[in-house]
């Protein structure tokens, strides 16, 4: 009987002995599948998050105007937007990154961004656009490493149209300086040639006078050109448009220029049809007539000027083709020294000048043909000049008729 008490006293301690450790490992087993439960959650939210991160990145990639590309370190291509594809084409499966640019220049610049260097921003040139390219490394994140440079992302823009800005701003600056160096330089000579004796002599007092106030007449004339071709560029000089007869608005620039054409001996005619009307801003295209006809009258040293107008029908002359109804062709022809065909593509550009060479007696600001074609291009038309290099110039622009 003791030892079947001791048999069943000993089961019943090992029974309540498995029954704790049961418990225990419930316990511990249910703490387990919670901690499972939570790190499902935090695997799951983590995974949304990176999805979202992922999406947002494409959207980035695809809404930027940049061409953006991610270089491994062996040179494969990770990652590239599609204004980068654009740029360099589609990529293959056995493209690298140097296959596929076809630009060594950017190859070598990975290659020193992998090295740690930290690179300013290079330039390359491609279908004749100027790029930028700014090169950044990405660094591993293993605890064992030493966060060693693993790719190079880079962001290329295009810069064309900003270095052509910045040229022509450079350009603007030098021609200025250039057109402000002579009357500036002829005003001090003739200032101190009148402090150093010349007011005693009141002819030749009166005479320097007269020169500076020519001068001063140079200055005011540039400095309002200046200001109405960045008017008309900017688009801060609207068109006032109505029905003109042709002939009146140039009868009255040709009236006002007659003077000086008598001067020089010149003949200057009109041969306009009374009956053709246009639909033109009349002081504007006024401007046109004047510059062309001033133009003529400077250049002109024997001869004469003859301002005409004809209805166009089919192609235009000297426009590539392009078909016209009823245009006007108002041309302004003279007997002149003639435009050589080097340069008769440039000089509608502003402070071109003919080569000064030719007649150095004459100077002008360089504007005035610039403000012309803005002025013609503004109304829907065109402009053109046609020289046989040695004698005579005749301008055309193109206006639309009356409706």
């Amino acid at each position: 009987m003791v030892a079947g008490w001791w048999i069943a006293a000993l089961l019943l301690i090992i029974l309540m002995g498995l029954i704790v450790s049961y418990r225990r490992l419930k316990k511990q087993l249910q703490r387990e599948v919670a901690r499972s439960i939570q790190l499902e959650r935090k695997l799951s939210f983590v995974r949304n998050e990176l999805a979202e991160a992922q999406n947002r990145r494409k959207k980035l990639l695809s809404a930027s105007t940049q061409a953006l590309i991610i270089v491994e370190k062996d040179y494969r291509i990770s990652s590239a937007n599609k204004v980068a594809r654009r740029l360099f084409g589609p990529i293959d499966k056995t493209d690298t990154f140097t296959t596929w640019t076809r630009q060594h220049q950017l190859r070598e610049l990975v290659d020193q961004t992998l090295q740690g260097e930290k690179m300013p921003p290079m330039y390359f040139s491609k279908d004749d656009k100027m790029l930028e390219v700014h090169a950044r490394s990405i660094k591993g994140h293993s605890k064992d490493s030493r966060k060693e440079p693993v790719a190079v992302a880079l962001a290329i823009h295009d810069v064309t149209e900003l270095q052509r800005l910045s040229r022509a701003r450079r350009d603007f600056v030098t021609n200025i300086s250039h057109e402000l160096r002579t009357p500036l330089a002829s005003l001090q000579l003739l200032t101190e040639t009148l402090l150093n004796g010349a007011l005693d002599d009141r002819v030749m007092a009166l005479n320097l006078v007269n020169k500076i106030v020519a001068q001063l007449d140079t200055l005011n004339q540039l400095a309002q050109e200046l200001l109405d071709l960045s008017l008309i560029e900017s688009g801060q000089a609207p068109l006032r448009l109505a029905a003109y007869p042709l002939q009146t608005i140039v009868q009255a620039q040709v009236d006002q220029l007659l003077p000086q054409a008598e001067r020089k001996n010149l003949n200057l005619q009109v041969d306009i049809p009374e009956d053709i009307n246009v639909l033109a801003d009349e002081k504007m295209i006024g401007r046109v007539i004047t510059n062309l006809i001033h133009n003529g009258i400077k250049f002109t040293e024997a001869g004469g000027m003859i301002v005409s107008a004809q209805r166009l029908n089919g192609t235009m002359p000297s426009s590539g083709g392009d078909t016209v109804e009823d245009w006007i062709m108002v041309s302004v022809s003279d007997t002149g020294i003639g435009i050589p065909p080097d340069e008769i593509s440039r000089i509608f550009e502003r402070f071109y000048k003919i080569d000064r060479a030719r007649n150095r007696k004459q100077a002008g600001t360089g504007l005035g043909l610039a403000i012309a074609k803005h002025i013609v291009e503004a109304h829907g038309g065109r402009i053109w000049a046609e020289s046989n290099g040695k004698t005579g110039t005749t301008f055309h622009f193109t206006l639309p008729p009356e409706e």
